[in-house]
């Protein structure tokens, strides 16, 4: 037993104390309750008036104090004290929920803010970069824009662009820039901007001419989910590593690889035309596509004949422009 094992049920410690010793006796006087309490008399009197008050002693004709048996005396005080616990459980629950709208911004209107109109917009996206302290991440959906706006100091950018929007010249930063970084993947699922995962901006259709509406996500689950989205896209994006110069030499391995992928070469066969082992041809075709940001082989030769790549390897094999049989190869229209 505890030194306090009715304090739950709202005794006082000397009527707490009492109960135990009138338990352990046969009917004793207030006075020789006090002395074994070792309290004075008039404490002693008090303490057995208040388990009399609360049901859980009573005196004899005698003039002793006995105790009611312990289940039929606290049962009702238990089941009390059990009530008022599940009252005071639902009322923390009401105010837990008062407390998160009031003080946490948990509130819709916390949690999202709409803003309208062109100049609006502008003039929070300009807060937004601003404000900005570590990092900026963004999704780029449709033609890549170049992220141009300058940035405080110290403050990095992270960019996932769309495949097909990368036609445009320099959207990613100048070639070897440490403070911006950018991915790409087929397809994006909204324009996006998050500055250091503590606000995020989710800006018009580029297309909206008409009254255009942003929606700024402050720190809620809503930002949560929206952060977790970026680092999602982002891990599972291709590296765009830009170059100084795209015509830039390949090794003349590479050069040849390159040449009998455009004619319809197998693995086999260009390995058994080089003399080198399959996986050697599959590890530089696999290099060949992370420098051109691809994810196949047909993507690959899109890319070599729109920058230039082919222009390397002329006259390389037979079936290329220069080769012995005279045949030319058909770049990808557009």
């Amino acid at each position: 037993m505890t030194e306090r094992p009715f304090e739950a049920l709202g005794l006082s410690p000397d009527a707490d104390q009492a109960y135990s010793l009138l338990v352990s006796n046969r009917g004793v006087a207030a006075v020789e309750l006090a002395r074994q309490m070792g309290v004075a008399a008039d404490r002693g009197q008090a303490a057995c008036g208040e388990l009399a008050a609360r049901g859980l002693a009573r005196r004899g004709r005698d003039g002793n104090w006995y105790p009611v048996p312990p289940h039929s005396g606290f049962r009702p005080l238990l089941s009390r004290a059990q009530e008022q616990l599940r009252l005071g459980a639902e009322l923390l629950d009401r105010l837990d929920v008062e407390y998160q709208r009031v003080h946490q911004g948990h509130r819709a209107e916390e949690a999202v803010q709409v803003v309208a109109g062109a100049a609006a917009i502008r003039r929070r996206v300009e807060d937004f970069r601003g404000s900005a302290r570590r990092e900026i991440a963004s999704f780029v959906p449709g033609p890549a824009v170049a992220p141009r706006e300058p940035l405080p100091g110290g403050v990095r950018r992270r960019v996932v662009f769309e495949r097909a929007g990368l036609e445009a010249a320099g959207a990613f930063g100048p070639p070897g820039d440490p403070q911006i970084a950018a991915r790409v993947v087929g397809r994006l699922p909204a324009r996006l901007g998050i500055a250091d995962r503590e606000v995020a901006l989710l800006p018009p259709a580029a297309d909206q001419d008409a009254d255009p509406v942003m929606l700024v996500v402050l720190p809620s689950p809503l930002l949560d989910t929206l952060t977790a989205l970026f680092d999602a896209v982002w891990a599972g994006g291709v590296p765009l590593v830009r170059r100084p110069d795209d015509r830039q030499p390949r090794s003349a391995l590479r050069s040849r690889i390159l040449a009998m992928l455009v004619s319809g070469s197998t693995d086999a066969a260009m390995a058994r035309s080089l003399g080198v082992a399959v996986r050697t041809v599959q590890r530089h075709v696999a290099a060949m596509q992370r420098e051109a940001g691809v994810d196949n082989r047909i993507q690959l030769v899109w890319h070599a004949a729109r920058h230039g790549w082919l222009d390397d390897v002329q006259g390389e094999l037979p079936g290329l422009p220069g080769g012995q049989d005279g045949t030319n190869v058909r770049r990808p229209s557009g």
